[in-house]
C-alpha cells in the first residue's frame, strides 16, 4: 500500500502541473468558451471535435483526472496513515482545494469567464500543487523529521520564508491580473515599456507593475537560495533544491523577454506560467528544509539520517 500511496502522490503532483499548464493554454487560446456550458460541454458529454471546444474539455478531463488522484490519495491516507497527523491535514487539505477549484471552474464558465474569479481559480490551484508537493515529501521521506541547515537566527529565517513564498504567490496572481483586465500585452518593449520605466496609463503601469514584482520576487528567492547554499552543510539535496531554484529564476526572466519579443504568442504564455509555477514549486521545497531544519537531525541526499 505504501508503494500505491507513493505513485499516486507523484502522479497527483505531475497531473496538478498538468492541469495549471492546460488552464493557462486554455487562456492563451481563448478558449476559456469552448465548453459554454457546465459539468457538460454543448450538453454532452463527449463534445464535437473542434479546437477550442477540444482544449477547454482536455482541461476538464485532466481536472477530473486530478479530482479522482487526490480523493485516492484521501481514502489511503485515512485507512493507513491517519496516525501521520500532518500528512492527514495535508490530505483532507488537498481535497478540500480539488473540490474547490472545480467548483470555481463552473462558476468561471458561468460567470463568461470574470477576471477575478479566474484569478481566484488560479490562486487555489497553486496552493493544490504546493499542498500536493508537501505531501510528496512528507511521504517519501517520512522516517526524517528535520533537516539540518546552518541559519542563524531562526525567527528571521522563519519570515524570510513567508516572505519568499508571498512575493511569489503575489507574483502569479499580479500577472493573472494583468492578463485578466487586457494588459498582458500593452507593453511591447523589454525591459522598459515604450522606453519609460514608469508609463502613463493603467494598462501600461498594470504591466511594469507585473515586471517590477517580479524583479522583487525572483531577487529575494535568488537571493534565499544563495543563502541556503551557503549554510548547506554540505548538503548536496539542499544544494540541488537551490540551484534549481536559481536556474529556474534565470529561464523565467528569459522567457519574460522572450515572451514580449515573441509578441505575446499564446505558447510563450503558457511556458512562462508552467516555469512561474516550477519556481513556486521549488520555494515551497526551500520552505519545507528551512522549517525541518530546526531540529537535531542531518539528512543528506544519500539518504541517510544520523543522528548530531
Amino acid at each position: 500500500m505504501a508503494l500505491i500511496y507513493k505513485i499516486v502522490a507523484l502522479l497527483s503532483l505531475v497531473v496538478s502541473f498538468i492541469q495549471i499548464t492546460l488552464g493557462g493554454f486554455v487562456r492563451a487560446s481563448e478558449s476559456g468558451l469552448g465548453c459554454p456550458d457546465w459539468p457538460l460541454c454543448h450538453g454532452q458529454i463527449i463534445p464535437p471535435m473542434e479546437f477550442h471546444t477540444l482544449i477547454e474539455y482536455s482541461h476538464r478531463l485532466n481536472g477530473s483526472v486530478l479530482g479522482i488522484l487526490v480523493t485516492t490519495l484521501l481514502i489511503i491516507c485515512l485507512i493507513n496513515y491517519r496516525s501521520a497527523k500532518r500528512l492527514t491535514i495535508a490530505n483532507y487539505s488537498a481535497f478540500g482545494l480539488v473540490v474547490g477549484a472545480g467548483i470555481l471552474g463552473g462558476i468561471t464558465v458561468i460567470t463568461e469567464l470574470a477576471w477575478w474569479i479566474r484569478l481566484i481559480h488560479l490562486g487555489i490551484a497553486q496552493i493544490l500543487a504546493a499542498c500536493l508537493m508537501y505531501i510528496v515529501w512528507e511521504f517519501l521521506f517520512a522516517n526524517v523529521r528535520n533537516v539540518h541547515i546552518d541559519l542563524s537566527p531562526i525567527r528571521a529565517w522563519k519570515w524570510k520564508m513567508v516572505l519568499c513564498l508571498s512575493l511569489v504567490f503575489l507574483l502569479m496572481l499580479s500577472g493573472s491580473y494583468m492578463v485578466g483586465i487586457g494588459a498582458s500585452s500593452s507593453c511591447s518593449s523589454w525591459p522598459l515599456c515604450k522606453g519609460l520605466s514608469i508609463p502613463e496609463g493603467l494598462t501600461y503601469q498594470v504591466h511594469m507593475g507585473h515586471r517590477y514584482i517580479s524583479v522583487l520576487s525572483l531577487a529575494f528567492v535568488g537571493y534565499v537560495a544563495i543563502e541556503l547554499i551557503t549554510h548547506s552543510n554540505g548538503s548536496r539535496l539542499i544544494k540541488r533544491i537551490a540551484h534549481s531554484a536559481l536556474g529556474l529564476i534565470g529561464v523565467q526572466i528569459i522567457l519574460g523577454a522572450i515572451t514580449v519579443w515573441s509578441g505575446f504568442s499564446s505558447h510563450m504564455k503558457v511556458t512562462h506560467l508552467s516555469v512561474a509555477t516550477l519556481v513556486w514549486l521549488s520555494v515551497i521545497l526551500m520552505s519545507i528544509l528551512v522549517e525541518r531544519s530546526f531540529s537535531k537531525i542531518v539528512f543528506d541526499s544519500d539518504m541517510t539520517v544520523e543522528k548530531v
